[in-house]
């Protein structure tokens, strides 16, 4: 899940945080409330893909090797490639994710 904090409600909060708690929260980097996006192999296939969806993107798999006639399990994230500016909207984003597969005999 994603949290944005904008301005408004950032200030908001703090002002409920109160005194010191305030002062230290305010001092912490926005961004940190960020999720980060999966890296090439740290990851199964369906996992990237679920994360990558679950952020708002739209996903589209490329099978280096074409599409695979062994389990999506066995298959490895290669790269992932995200066109977007970090400031984007997701749902206007496709994220390509390149797919690696042993070839089943």
């Amino acid at each position: 899940m994603t949290i944005y904090l904008t301005p408004k409600h950032l200030l908001a909060w703090l002002g409920a945080a109160g005194g010191t708690t305030a002062a230290v929260i305010a001092a912490a980097p926005v961004a940190a409330a960020d999720v980060a996006s999966p890296t090439a192999g740290s990851e199964s296939v369906s996992s990237t893909v679920h994360d990558l969806k679950a952020q708002g993107f739209n996903v589209v798999v490329n099978y280096l090797a074409g599409p695979p006639n062994v389990s999506l399990s066995e298959c490895q994230v290669t790269a992932i490639d995200n066109p977007s500016a970090p400031t984007a909207n997701p749902a206007t984003v496709t994220v390509t994710v390149e797919v690696a597969c042993p070839n089943a005999n």
